[in-house]
């Protein structure tokens, strides 16, 4: 039976009702005392909203440190709580700023990415994104990111606003694994700038003066490299770092940790013309005793560290994949198949029950038609 409780009968409940009596209130649903020997206290009992029909007890306050008003305004909040769903018990756990959600990312996925791609990130987060790095990730409003990418633009360009609200964009996701956090902001708030794509591939003009240079540089290792680059469409790293272990006698190249980890490792025949380059590689560095096909002396990897423009070699690394994927084209060969060559991942449903280990014959095929349109314009 609920009882019209007022505070006068709250101060009285010690003399008027004996200890474990339990007074309803007839006010507030579920809010109720308990009397006890020494002191009552004021609890809430209700179901919680969560699928599970279940119900909860929740302790408000002693009679004597809380008032019967305080008590029925917490009663309230703590019901509406219980309507959400949600657990008023359960400890809550700090929401993470930026910064402690980028450590955390670094922590756990970290072993994941390349040092380069670390490095760009750290980059972003703690240059561009400075502004907001100490603020928790549920207090990231759409106007302050909206406004922040905006400020990146007039200052840093489009592309650098662009990459840094992509990471924003990844750190805000990775958080809201743990997190009850709002909608993505960048998502929500961000209009991306326009970005050109870059028109890099060398036409046969441009790739005639490429072999006319590699030709001619003095550092055949490194010429070497750059023809790896050239003639497969490897990345930058996976040609640096290849290991003579990794090349079998049949001429077909593991690249075990390429973008994306070792889970997408893969397979690639090397075409004639190209193996015949790293014999000669492989008889120039045999006294420096290397496990890799590049070698360096100065470098702590042990293999060449670097690749880049130089007066001697006027183009990017990732040049070499432009114009790869785009001979490749031009050579005939199906978009399909140059997307396993450059180790891309294909779009749709059949290709999960495609294995790539059985058409390393098609895909030698294919290397040598590339290799040929390219070579062609050697003088």
């Amino acid at each position: 039976m609920s009882t019209k409780l007022t505070q006068a009968t709250v101060n009285r409940l010690a003399e008027e009702h004996p200890t474990g009596t339990q007074l309803y209130d007839a006010d507030l649903s579920g809010l109720r005392i308990i009397v006890g020997s020494k002191s009552s206290s004021y609890k809430l009992v209700g179901r919680i909203n969560d699928g599970s029909d279940r119900y909860v007890s929740i302790i408000i306050g002693r009679t004597d440190e809380v008032s019967l008003k305080t008590a029925r305004d917490k009663a309230a909040e703590l019901k509406l709580a219980l309507r959400r769903g949600e657990d008023p018990r359960a400890p809550k756990r700090a929401v993470p700023s930026l910064r402690m959600a980028w450590d955390r990312y670094k922590k756990t996925r970290g072993a994941e990415l390349r040092p380069s791609t670390v490095e760009s990130y750290t980059q972003k987060v703690e240059l561009y994104l400075k502004p907001i790095l100490d603020v928790p990730m549920d207090k990231l409003d759409r106007e302050t990111v909206r406004a922040l990418h905006e400020r990146i633009t007039r200052n840093n360009g489009p592309y650098c606003a662009n990459s840094a609200m992509r990471v924003l964009k990844l750190l805000h996701n990775d958080a809201a694994r743990t997190q009850d956090l709002p909608p993505n902001p960048v998502s929500r708030a961000v209009r991306m700038n326009k970005e050109t794509p870059r028109k890099w591939a060398l036409d046969a003009a441009g790739l005639a003066e490429t072999w006319r240079r590699l030709d001619a540089m003095e550092d055949r290792v490194r010429a070497a490299c750059w023809t790896v680059m050239l003639l497969t469409g490897l990345r930058s790293h996976d040609a640096r770092s290849m290991r003579w272990e990794h090349l079998d006698e049949d001429g077909v190249l593991t690249v075990p940790s390429p973008k994306g980890g070792a889970d997408r490792a893969f397979r690639l025949p090397l075409p004639r013309r190209l193996l015949q380059v790293l014999e000669m590689v492989k008889q120039e560095t045999a006294p420096m005793e290397s496990p890799f096909v590049f070698p360096s002396l100065t470098s702590e990897s042990g293999h060449i560290e670097e690749m880049r423009r130089t007066a001697e070699f006027p183009h990017a690394p990732h040049q070499m994949r432009h114009t790869y994927r785009t001979w490749a084209l031009e050579a005939g060969i199906d978009m399909q198949t140059v997307t396993l060559l450059m180790n891309h991942r294909p779009a749709g449903v059949t290709w999960g029950y495609v294995t790539r280990a059985h058409l390393l014959g098609h895909m030698r095929e294919a290397q040598e038609k590339v290799c040929q349109a390219m070579v062609r314009h050697r003088a």
